[in-house]
């Protein structure tokens, strides 16, 4: 049978508008070693001077700007999601494991950008293990290691280290409880 009219027209906008997102990522990602498939929706800025991304990397930016930029080390596995709203910045490194999400607005920056009370500017790289999510304005600081199949709960203001499978929430965050997962799942979240 032949297809309705109104069926390959919504076939033809959902390809147009799926090449459109791999056009734009190809052009705003230039300069950058990328796996394959990344996927950019919106406007964000990407101006990192170090940065490789895995396979199926995507950026949202919509309400609010996305920016990725600094010139320290940036590395992003396979399958990370970065949502509209995000500012990651590196003066060191940040390093985001395979299958992580960074939810809206959230912030993670390897630097502290000044000294307080005449120390030294701090700065220390950031980790986010495999399968971690990072909730809505939630703030990673300098020198933090997240584990795997973590959850950051939304606003939350990391500033130590969360063993894997861990749930933690606050300002500062502090441990709420354990994760448990049935077997085979490798990250906190889906969808």
């Amino acid at each position: 049978m032949q297809k309705s009219i109104r069926q390959r027209a919504t076939e033809a906008h959902w390809w147009y508008a799926y090449a459109r997102q791999r056009a734009n990522a190809q052009w705003r990602l230039r300069g950058i070693t990328t796996g394959i498939q990344p996927t950019i929706l919106g406007n964000p800025r990407v101006e990192a001077t170090d940065m490789v991304v895995g396979d199926h990397f995507k950026i949202w930016s919509g309400h609010r700007r996305t920016l990725i930029s600094g010139w320290g080390r940036i590395r992003m596995g396979d399958r990370v999601f970065v949502n509209s709203g995000v500012v990651l910045f590196s003066v060191k490194a940040i390093t985001i494991g395979n299958d992580v999400a960074i939810a809206n607005e959230a912030y993670l920056m390897d630097t502290d950008s000044h000294g307080v009370e005449g120390r030294p500017v701090k700065e220390a790289p950031i980790v986010i293990g495999d399968g971690a999510w990072i909730g809505a304005r939630a703030i990673i600081l300098p020198g933090v290691t997240i584990g795997r199949r973590c959850l950051v709960a939304a606003g939350a203001v990391v500033s130590r280290d969360v063993p894997d499978d861990t749930l933690v929430a606050g300002n500062p965050a502090r441990e709420v409880r354990t994760l448990v997962y049935p077997d085979g799942v490798t990250r906190a979240w889906h969808g």
